[in-house]
């Protein structure tokens, strides 16, 4: 093991009735150290301005579902953001003009679009379940990290989390604009660990994308989906924030259980 945090385990007493946790296949003592978080709809609700957004394009005649309107923005605009390959404005005109508007159409929305996110970022707050989750994980041993693809830097990051009262329960909190990667990059999993002072056969990795839980998976880690999509793969799936606390165990609860 490559810490010298307390080791606990993937408890396996999960179902998938009554739209509680489900557990795939593994093996029964699964230990891990620390636990890496994504950030956006895993610890807060990312969708609030994209929704929003939707609404606004109405306004154009444009009736366009979420993932026909956001999957080719996510795939092919904001991840050389989230790179810091091109600021988000340049990339978000772009994108705006992919889908039909005009440059007067773009600019107002532009102008909107503006003050509405940074509003929307005062106002966001933790999901439910997870301030008390993350200090109960924390309390019990367990090393806690922050992997995000974001626009901002981790120090910006860091402030939000602040915000959020959970800054001081994360030894790490990493940005794609500090690594230049941008999930599902195995670089991205291993940088962030190795800050953590963690391996990934020591860690499980909480999402909610697909590609992503995939990529933590490839690199060797053990995957949690949260508020994921419909064609995720993980280890252990979990219907309330809350329930973390309850697939991981310590051992001696494990074996107390047995």
């Amino acid at each position: 093991m490559g810490s010298n945090y307390p080791r606990f385990y993937f408890n396996s007493t999960s179902t998938a009735e009554g739209g509680c946790s489900k557990l795939m296949a593994q093996p029964p003592s699964a230990v891990v150290s620390g636990l890496l978080f994504d950030m956006g709809d895993v610890l807060y609700d990312s969708t609030v301005w994209r929704r929003w957004l939707m609404q606004l394009l109405r306004r154009f005649d444009l009736h366009l579902d979420y993932k026909t309107l956001f999957q080719p923005w996510d795939r092919k605009y904001l991840r050389e953001v989230h790179r810091g390959e091109r600021p988000l404005c340049d990339a978000f005109r772009e994108f705006m003009d992919s889908i039909g508007l005009k440059k007067p159409q773009i600019d107002e929305i532009e102008l909107a679009c503006q003050a509405r996110r940074c509003q929307l970022e005062q106002d966001t707050r933790p999901l439910p379940g997870v301030r008390a989750t993350i200090a109960r994980l924390h309390e019990s041993g367990l090393k806690l990290g922050v992997l995000s693809d974001s626009e901002y830097p981790g120090k910006e990051l860091e402030k939000r989390m602040m915000r959020f009262g959970l800054e001081e329960y994360f030894t790490t909190i990493v940005s794609s604009r500090d690594l230049g990667q941008t999930k599902p990059a195995p670089a991205c999993y291993l940088g962030t660990l190795k800050r953590m002072g963690l391996t990934a056969n020591e860690s499980a990795f909480v999402g909610h994308d697909a590609e992503e839980l995939a990529g933590a998976r490839a690199v060797g880690m053990r995957t949690i989906a949260f508020n994921y999509d419909h064609d995720a793969e993980a280890d252990i799936y979990i219907a309330r924030f809350e329930e973390l606390t309850q697939e991981v165990a310590k051992p001696t609860e494990l074996a107390a259980a047995g």
